[in-house]
């Protein structure tokens, strides 16, 4: 049946009372031929026609009552294999014959002439009975939302056993997505199977599940030859018969469907479908109607048996004598799905779990391990070979069962960032799947390799991944002694709840070690924006975090070497809102520094020191991250303070591929390199690599490839090496890898802490934390675990208490660690919202400790860049107002056809055009130190061949003065090898014009433009310079200019560069140098110049309109004409200065000054709120 989610009742299943356990004549196994090597074999009743005592009853919502038959009854066994009409009554189904009302109503029942006085119903099985049944209502609820959401298009059945739908929670809808997928699997392997026997899918437990009509319905080749059964309490299934017999979606499905009007027993029929109302702790009756009515013991027959979650809480022997009954058939199968305990009892999963199951009065009467269900099949009658068994959570992962293409589908359904609790989930779930063939020798080993395994994708085949009892000569053999046993010792009260926090440092270096700040996370009720101080003194200076909008989660706070400065990065609210934020504490004071190129979450950040003179320069690099709109990374960014973000290259051809919950750490404290471990691909698989990098001096990265190494050692258990949401930290006995999940099983109270140096885990004692959403420091007394905890599916949530980890004893250790102050962060004023940029007035120096210039252009930050192929919301950027650099993208064949040739002989060598003809390398437009000259296409092609000052912006070949030059219309021999991405369709759609640029060694002048536009480069590699529209004023822009004579470039002919503008030290600059195939997105109003790196370049750029008004009326043939309000601004401003013309010089210039400063801060503010939108966009605000 299934679970509830935490406060309704739930479960599945029964279990039978030690007072109604079967009589002598039923199979019953005791424990010890449970355990290898037993030797005597359960009795099993004979089958055939035989005189059977039987037990039955009827479960009524008043008067129920038992009754029970001690006079033998005659049963023979049916002729036919065919499901037997509702007119013609077995033996059987006369025990729960028509007349029952009649029979409830009396005392005595006449059986063969006789009567024996009815023994009423024990009314604390009844209730329980009563608890079991009402779990499906909830379970019921639960895949009706994964229905809904996770199945759109598709048929629906569950809506018709559900009132009303009930959204749930991403988890709980995943976990039942998963859930129904493996049963799904299981079914569809059985009937997918080559034979020409009637095919036999029994339910048992079944709930208002409706998986006969989701298979009937959705699959109905797969279903010829096939009947299914729905097995579970007589009155539940009255009620399921009920909804099926008024909803004629569903009887449409089962042709001459009928129903008996029975209380118990066979309940309804049709060609494809048997209902049954059954106890299964008393499977006597369904035995001789399956029999009977369907014929199950022939030769003809092969049989699935189904159990979701239903057996689990009937007592051992109940529910043994069910899979050993299962077993006698000849051609059977059987799939479980059911709780385990992976690492015992008392794991917090486990723990929460049972007591879930304990308080809803629907125990869980036979959990235990994987490997001891496989025996208790083993020990029912199925061939060790022919039992397979596997967790939820290796199937998740295995490509066989889920392709990577199915798990990205999840989701785009919902948002999803609840990782470590689905792996929890879904490592406490097994499905086990049995056969017994006839025919088939299950003790010839190779005969494995002959058949598909219901998890062929699995790299163990059906050995059970038991990390404690596999006795593989591969898997390491620890012996641990009181060196690596790690104890816990829970802090002081009081307590405070929150995961998926960042530590901050304390505000002195002298505190290091004594007290340490955890700043957001997710509390008990909501996301978090306040910081606890904790410290093992009374005194203590309290710990606050940045002023921020709202709480965050998943965020990273990296600390600058030995400094008590640190940066606070990234982070999210929900799944689909992450912070491209970024907060530097100096000086005790936090501050707003530049934003990261894309919001993230879940990334990895680490402090760097670099060896510069005259003092080191401290920085943060950073790695990976999930965006809002599920995108996982690659890139490498570094931050200083001057400069911000900047991409770093990873030189060769090795470097980890994308990922986001990495764990990441240096070499030493005050270092330039270090390791990066795991983290989850896109498609939600758990990498196991490990990778060593190191920060050249040229800033670049080298990145190697060490998994190997590491893997050979640890060998069978290998899988502990690569972890999501695993945390690194320094320690007396080296670094440690502390929690986290893994893709292949569960981390265990033995192997969840590993040391890194020596490659061997480290187990714990005492108290046990829950190492998921933790955060862990070295403090005095050892390592510290703050927060962490989990959401347990449907059965509740549980926290840690926080504690240290060291090597002392209980009893030895003297805890002085407790929580002093919570203190909130605050909401961010306009002041803080400014973004803070490190000047050499603030520092003295710059990042890499060289003195500043004042008139010094700053190193310009990396351009954020993307992959276009893993798909993008082109329109987001947009509207972001932010640059971005698409790499490698596919624009058509010109990035190879277009030589100088191929253009000569296409577009004609005798075609004029005019071109911009220089004497220097740098163009100025406003100075014109070029001349337009009119030469023939060929002579221009080979004059920049040979490294001549040209520049060709093509024109409208009609209309040059009054139309926008268009690719397609004026050079239409080439435009077809031309063409846009699909996902650029936003500027298909809105295309201004697609200006043909071919230049030889000059730079283009330093402008903006008005509409945005895409710059693809074709040949060649070209290097751009870009400034945010905020930096305008520092650039050189006179009155109603939009191109400016300041050279940004640095060098220009022999010339004092033109950098030494005074004010170019307070600009942004941006660069990305683009080679063939990559497209870079100019926003409209950001300041850019380019320059080539080789001779010639030729490139397409097609401008676009994004306002939807706004723009100035009459001909616009650059797409750079001001707008409408610019322009009309600066004759209010005529106006305006007219209207002081009768005061005094002094007077005016007094108030015109005033003015002027007001409209100034006017725009300032204006332009800190277009900052502040872009991160809104980021976030999914807008």
């Amino acid at each position: 049946m299934g679970e509830s989610v935490a406060g309704e009742k739930d479960g599945s299943g029964s279990f039978l009372p030690e007072s109604l356990l079967p009589g002598k004549d039923n199979f019953s196994l005791s424990p010890d031929s449970l355990l290898p090597g037993a030797t005597t074999a359960p009795a099993v009743a004979a089958s055939g026609p035989t005189t059977t005592k039987l037990e039955t009853k009827n479960l009524g919502y008043a008067n129920s009552m038992r009754l029970h038959f001690d006079t033998p009854v005659s049963v023979h066994e049916p002729t036919g294999h065919e499901n037997r009409s509702n007119g013609k009554m077995l033996a059987a189904e006369k025990i729960f014959g028509a007349d029952s009302n009649k029979v409830r109503r009396s005392s005595t029942l006449p059986v063969n002439g006789k009567a024996k006085e009815a023994v009423a119903v024990d009314p604390q099985k009844q209730q329980r009975d009563e608890l079991i049944m009402d779990t499906n209502k909830s379970s019921i609820v639960s895949k009706r939302s994964v229905e809904k959401l996770y199945y759109d298009g598709e048929p629906e059945y569950f809506r018709y056993f559900v009132s009303k739908f009930k959204r749930r929670s991403p988890l709980i809808n995943r976990g039942y997505w998963l859930r129904m997928k493996a049963i799904e699997h299981g079914v569809s392997r059985f009937l997918a199977e080559q034979t020409a026997k009637r095919k036999v899918v029994i339910n048992l437990g079944c709930g208002y599940d409706p998986l006969p009509f989701l298979f009937l319905g959705k699959q109905p080749v797969l279903c010829q030859g096939a009947t299914f059964v729905d097995v579970d309490y007589p009155v539940l299934m009255q009620n399921k018969v009920g909804i099926i017999q008024k909803t004629e979606q569903l009887k449409n499905i089962l042709p001459k469907f009928t129903t008996t009007g029975k209380d118990a027993g066979l309940l309804a029929s049709s060609d494809p479908y048997v209902a049954v109302g059954c106890d299964l702790t008393n499977i006597e009756p369904m035995k001789e109607i399956l029999r009977d009515h369907l014929s199950l013991e022939g030769k003809d027959v092969a049989i699935l048996f189904v159990s979701e979650v239903s057996t689990a809480y009937m007592e051992r022997e109940a529910s043994q004598s069910v899979f050993h009954w299962s077993a006698t058939f000849e051609d059977v199968r059987f799939c479980l799905l059911e709780q385990h305990l992976p690492d015992g009892s008392d794991h917090p999963f486990a723990a929460t779990m049972l007591a879930h199951f304990e308080k809803l009065r629907t125990p869980l009467r036979a959990v235990g391990t994987m490997e001891q269900m496989k025996l208790r099949f083993v020990a029912a009658g199925y061939p060790e070979a022919g039992t397979e068994i596997r967790s939820l959570w290796e199937l998740w992962s295995d490509p066989v069962f889920l392709s990577a293409k199915e798990r990205r589908r999840l989701d785009r359904v919902e948002p999803f960032d609840e990782w470590e609790e689905f792996a929890l989930f879904a490592s406490h779930y097994f499905l086990l799947y049995a056969e017994k063939e006839p025919g088939r020798d299950y003790t010839y080993k190779p005969y494995r390799a002959s058949r598909a395994s219901l998890f062929a994708g699995s790299s163990k085949g059906s050995i059970i991944s038991s990390p404690t009892t596999s006795s593989s000569p591969d898997t390491p053999q620890y012996h641990f002694g009181p060196g690596d046993i790690l104890q816990t010792h829970e802090l002081l009260e009081p307590h405070n709840f929150r995961r998926y926090a960042a530590s901050i440092p304390p505000l002195l270096t002298d505190s290091s070690g004594d007290s340490v700040g955890l700043h957001g996370g997710l509390g008990t009720q909501e996301r978090l924006d306040t910081c606890n101080t904790y410290s093992r003194f009374d005194a203590v200076q309290p710990i606050q975090g940045p002023p921020l909008r709202q709480g965050l989660m998943c965020h990273a706070v990296t600390r600058l070497g030995s400094t008590a400065n640190c940066v606070l990065t990234g982070g999210r609210t929900s799944p689909d809102k992450a912070s491209a934020e970024a907060w530097l504490r100096l000086d005790a004071k936090w501050r707003r520094v530049q934003d990261l190129p894309s919001g993230r979450y879940r990334h990895s950040a680490v402090p760097l020191v670099l060896p510069t003179d005259p003092r080191p320069a401290h920085t943060v690099l950073l790695f990976g991250g999930r965006t809002s709109d599920g995108h996982v990374l690659d890139e490498w960014l570094i931050w200083t303070g001057e400069t911000g973000w900047q991409t770093v290259t990873v030189q060769g051809e090795e470097r980890p591929p994308a990922r986001f919950g990495a764990t990441m750490i240096t070499d030493s404290r005050e270092g330039v390199s270090g390791v990066l471990v795991g983290g989850m691909t896109s498609a939600g698989r758990v990498l196991n690599d490990f990778w060593h990098w190191t920060l050249e001096s040229d800033m670049t990265l080298i990145c190697k490839n060490v998994t190997a190494r590491a893997t050979a050692f640890l060998k069978a258990d290998a899988v502990i090496l690569g972890r999501f949401g695993a945390q690194l930290v320094r320690s007396n006995r080296g670094i440690l890898m502390i929690g986290g999940i893994t893709g292949a099983r569960m981390l265990t109270r033995q192997d969840e802490i590993l040391n890194m140096k020596t490659l061997r885990p480290q187990p714990i004692q005492g108290p046990r934390p829950l190492f998921i959403g933790h955060t862990v420091m070295d403090v005095d007394g050892g390592l510290l675990v703050l927060g962490g905890g989990a959401t347990c599916f449907s059965f509740g949530t549980t926290w840690n208490r926080s504690c240290i980890l060291n090597d002392a004893q209980p009893g030895e250790f003297e805890m002085e660690w407790r929580l002093h102050s919570t203190l909130e962060g605050g909401k961010p004023t306009a002041e803080q919202s400014k973004i803070f940029v490190e000047s050499p007035t603030d520092a003295g120096a710059d990042s890499n400790g060289h003195s500043g210039s004042a008139s010094r252009l700053p190193p310009p930050m990396a351009i954020h860049e993307m992959k276009i192929s893993h798909g993008i919301n082109f329109p987001q950027y947009v509207e972001a107002a932010r640059p971005v650099v698409l790499r490698r993208c596919q624009i058509g064949t010109c990035t190879t056809a277009w030589t100088t040739q191929y253009l000569k002989e296409a577009i004609g060598a005798d075609r004029k055009v005019s071109v911009h003809a220089a004497t220097t390398q740098n163009m100025d437009f406003q100075n014109k130190n070029f001349q337009y000259i009119t030469q023939e296409f060929g002579t221009f092609m080979d004059a920049v061949e040979h490294g001549e000052k040209l520049y060709l912006r093509a024109l409208s070949q009609d209309a040059p003065s009054k139309n926008p030059t268009c690719l397609s219309e004026d050079f239409p021999s080439i435009a077809q090898d031309f063409e846009l991405p699909h996902e650029l369709e936003f500027v298909t759609q809105n295309q201004h014009s697609s200006p043909l640029r071919i230049s030889g060694p000059v730079n283009m002048w330093l402008h903006y433009d008005v509409m945005a536009n895409v710059y693809c480069q074709v040949r060649g590699r070209k290097r751009l310079l870009l400034f945010p529209p905020s930096d305008v004023s520092q650039l050189g822009f006179e009155p109603g200019a939009s191109s400016s004579s300041v050279n940004v470039f640095g060098k220009s002919d022999g010339k004092s560069p033109a950098t030494d503008h005074p004010a170019l030290a307070n600009t942004h600059p941006q660069e990305a140098v683009l080679d063939p195939g990559d497209i870079l997105f100019i926003p409209p109003m950001w300041v850019h110049t380019t320059a080539p790196t080789e001779s010639l370049s030729i490139a397409v750029n097609v401008f676009f309109r994004n306002l939807s008004n706004g723009y100035a009326a009459g001909r616009d043939v650059y797409g750079n004409r001001d707008l409408a309000a610019y322009e009309k601004g600066r004759k209010d401003i005529d106006k305006i200065v007219k209207s002081f013309d009768s005061l005094p010089p002094d007077v005016s210039g007094f108030y015109l000054e005033r003015l002027a400063n007001e409209m100034l801060e006017k725009a300032k503010n204006l332009s800190r709120n277009a900052s502040l939108h872009s991160v809104y966009v980021e976030l999914g605000g807008s």
